[in-house]
C-alpha cells in the first residue's frame, strides 16, 4: 500500500489540477473530494505555493491564475519511483483507481522532462506494486455516483443495503460525512439515521441509492481520517486495548511488520514477544489472530480472546471428524 508521502506527493500533483481547472473549489469541498482534513488540504496549498504556483483566493475560494503555465516536473528518483508505486497499485485495483489511475500516469508522464520519462518508463516496466491478490467487486456506477454526489453535497442519501449476515436488505437514510477505500474495497462513512449513530457502509452492498435534495450540517468536529485510524480493517466498534502474546515461531513477522499504528512491542526472555495496540473491531481482530494458529494468544481483552477461542472450536467442529 502506499505510504503517507506517495499519497501526498499524488494528492498535491492532483489538487494543483483541480485548481488550474476553473470552479475555484472552497477548503471544504477540497478536502471531501481527498478525503482529508481541511489541515492537509492548507498544508498541501502552502507546499504548491513554496513551490511557486500563484494560488489565488476569492472569498473563501481556491484558484490558480491563469497566466500559470506547468513547466516540466522536476523530480527526484525516489520521487519518481514513489508515483509510479502510488499508481501502479491504482491501476491493478479496480475499485481502488482502474483506469483512472493509468490516465493520471500519462498525463504525469507528459509534463516530466525527458530523463525522468525514461526513468517513469523504466519503472513502468520493471515495478510491480500489488500487494493484495484479492479485490472487492465495485458498486454499480449509478450507486457511486449518487454516493459521491451525496458527500459533495452535502445531502442526505436513502439507500437500500444488505448487510453481510441479514436476511434481506433495509432501507435507511444516511447522511453521508466521507467515502474510503479499506483493503481494495471502497466504503460509505456517515450517520444513519436508522441506528441513530456513525456506521460504515460498504458501498458494493449499497443496493440503491437517491440522492435527497435536502441539505444537512456536517459535525465540524468529525475528522474522517482519525476516525479510521483506530478501526483495525473497518469493522466498527468499541475500542479496546488489545494485547497479544507471538511465540519465538513467528515473533520475527511480528517484529518487522506494522500492524496498527498505536502498536507496541515488548520483548519476552525466549524470544516471545507481546503486542499492545488500542484498536476496534473484534471480528476481524478475531480473525487475523487465529491465522497464527497457537503461535499467538490473546491475553486482553476477554471478549477478543473469547471470539479467537470461538473460531477454533468451530474449526474443530468442521474438520475434527475427517
Amino acid at each position: 500500500m502506499a505510504t503517507g508521502s506517495e499519497r501526498a506527493a499524488v494528492r498535491r500533483f492532483q489538487l494543483l489540477t483541480v485548481l488550474m481547472g476553473g470552479g475555484r473549489p472552497r477548503v471544504d469541498d477540497l478536502a471531501r473530494r481527498f478525503g482529508v482534513t481541511r489541515r492537509s488540504i492548507f498544508r498541501d496549498l502552502e507546499f504548491l505555493e513554496r513551490a511557486g504556483v500563484p494560488i489565488v483566493r476569492d472569498g473563501g475560494r481556491y484558484a490558480v491564475l491563469d497566466t500559470f503555465k506547468m513547466r516540466p516536473v522536476q523530480l527526484e528518483p525516489d520521487e519518481v519511483l514513489a508515483l509510479m508505486a502510488a499508481l501502479d497499485f491504482g491501476q491493478r485495483k479496480r475499485p481502488v483507481g482502474g483506469t483512472a489511475a493509468r490516465s493520471a500516469w500519462e498525463k504525469l508522464l507528459a509534463v516530466l522532462p525527458a530523463a525522468q520519462q525514461e526513468l517513469a518508463t523504466g519503472l513502468d516496466r520493471t515495478l510491480v506494486v500489488d500487494p493484495i491478490q484479492a479485490y472487492s467487486l465495485p458498486p454499480s456506477p449509478d450507486v457511486e455516483a449518487a454516493c459521491r454526489a451525496a458527500v459533495e453535497g452535502p445531502h442526505p442519501l436513502r439507500i437500500l443495503y444488505q448487510s453481510l449476515h441479514a436476511d434481506a436488505p433495509v432501507e435507511r437514510v444516511v447522511r453521508p460525512y466521507g467515502m474510503a477505500y479499506r483493503g481494495t474495497a471502497l466504503y460509505l462513512i456517515g450517520f444513519c439515521e436508522l441506528r441513530r449513530e456513525v456506521r460504515i457502509f460498504r458501498a458494493n452492498r449499497i443496493l440503491e441509492a437517491q440522492v435527497l435534495s435536502t441539505t444537512f450540517e456536517r459535525p465540524p468536529d468529525f475528522d474522517l481520517e482519525r476516525f479510521l485510524s483506530d478501526v483495525w480493517g473497518i469493522e466498527f466498534g468499541p475500542l479496546m486495548h488489545v494485547r497479544v502474546r507471538f511465540d519465538r515461531e513467528v515473533a520475527r513477522l511480528v517484529r518487522e511488520t506494522i500492524w496498527h499504528p498505536s502498536q507496541r512491542l515488548e520483548e519476552e526472555e525466549g524470544g516471545a514477544v507481546i503486542l499492545r495496540m488500542e484498536a476496534r473491531g473484534t471480528g476481524e481482530l478475531a480473525r487475523w489472530l487465529a491465522g497464527f494458529g497457537g503461535r499467538a494468544e490473546v491475553l486482553e481483552p476477554p471478549e477478543l480472546r473469547e471470539a479467537v477461542l470461538q473460531l477454533g472450536q468451530g474449526i474443530v467442529r468442521r474438520y475434527g471428524g475427517a
